[in-house]
């Protein structure tokens, strides 16, 4: 029997709500458990553009648990957010050092992963030109870039690509479920 994955979408305060549901959308619809954790006070959060969304659990509550991937969406405050919480940083590290996928979408690579020198020069991509703000990793002019257990993808307009890599890499025993479900939700641009 197939192990289920689980992995744990990391929101705070300012997040890009369309890039979280996106990504959340389509790891349920392929079976794979998602918590998502929210990285403030309480479950409940402030999106980007004031949409009313809850988190299933505060990060506090599921520190401890190791999961198979963790995703970060991206939003000016939502990423600021992240990286100023010790908690995330030590959350990602640990999860980085039992080889996890570390998922990032639009600024979170850069003003996360890289602003805390997490990348250790792998490939990543990023919007907004934020590349140029951090000296680590190197930056690709990418819709998705996979490097190793690094996946990172460039915005919300690439939010599904992103969200179908990330299914891949985490099914590897059976790709063509995900290859299905993009046709089901006639979704054109897959695979990359």
């Amino acid at each position: 029997m197939t192990m289920v994955k689980h992995v744990a979408v990391l929101l705070a305060d300012g997040f890009e709500e369309g890039e979280a549901v996106v990504f959340i959308d389509i790891m349920r619809r392929l079976d794979i458990k998602v918590d998502v954790l929210s990285c403030m006070q309480t479950t409940a959060l402030e999106t980007y553009f004031e949409t009313r969304i809850s988190a299933d659990y505060t990060l506090k509550d599921k520190y401890n648990q190791t999961y198979d991937a963790v995703m970060m969406p991206g939003g000016p405050k939502g990423t600021d957010n992240l990286s100023t919480n010790t908690m995330v940083i030590d959350f990602l590290k640990k999860h980085i050092e039992q080889q996890k996928y570390i998922c990032a979408l639009c600024s979170s690579g850069a003003k996360v992963l890289a602003a805390h020198n997490l990348l250790e020069g792998r490939n990543y991509t990023t919007g907004a030109g934020l590349n140029k703000k951090f000296s680590d990793g190197n930056f690709l002019d990418q819709k998705v870039v996979i490097d190793g257990n690094f996946i990172s993808g460039k915005g919300l307009g690439v939010s599904f690509e992103f969200a179908f890599t990330v299914a891949k890499m985490l099914l590897t025993d059976n790709p063509d479920k995900v290859d299905w479900q993009a046709d089901h939700i006639y979704f054109d641009h897959w695979p990359l």
